[in-house]
Formats: C-alpha cells, structure tokens, sequence
C-alpha cells in the first residue's frame, strides 16, 4: 500500500457526516487546518463496493483508537511515581 500525502491532524480535528438527508452525503474530516471529504460514488450500482470501503475505515480506525489506547496507559502507569 503505497501513500501520497500525509495529513497530521491539528488539536480541533474533527470527522463526521455532512449532508444528512440530502443528495450528496459525504464523510468529512477535518483535519485543522486541512479537510477530506469522502464522497459516495453517484452510481449507486458501485455503492456496496464503497460501502465495503467505508466499513474498512471504521475498522481500522477503532483498531488504531485500540492500540493507541493501550500505549497511552502504558506511558501514563510508567510515568506515575511509586
């Protein structure tokens, strides 16, 4: 898997849906101060493909929410004096 570009998100960093209820839905990340927008494809024949694609994102997400959970507890027990 080969990457393009590299956003490092700022501390108002922000995702969610836009467009609820109207014809172009997207997933929007806001990266403070860059933005990704996640669009469906307009044929909705491909749409499970998207779907699939979307559903990969939210996993991989929590998995990395996971991991970077746990090291986070390991640096905060490891920086608590005894």
């Amino acid at each position: 898997m080969a990457f393009n570009a590299m956003w490092k998100p700022g501390p108002q960093a922000v995702a969610g849906m836009q467009g609820h209820g109207s014809a172009d839905p997207a997933l929007v990340i806001y990266l403070d101060p860059d933005s990704l927008a996640i669009l469906p494809p307009s044929d909705p024949a491909v749409w499970p493909e998207f779907i699939r694609l979307l559903r990969q994102i939210r996993d991989s997400a929590d998995e990395l929410a996971v991991f970077l959970g746990k090291h986070t507890t390991v640096r905060d027990d490891d920086a608590r004096p005894e």
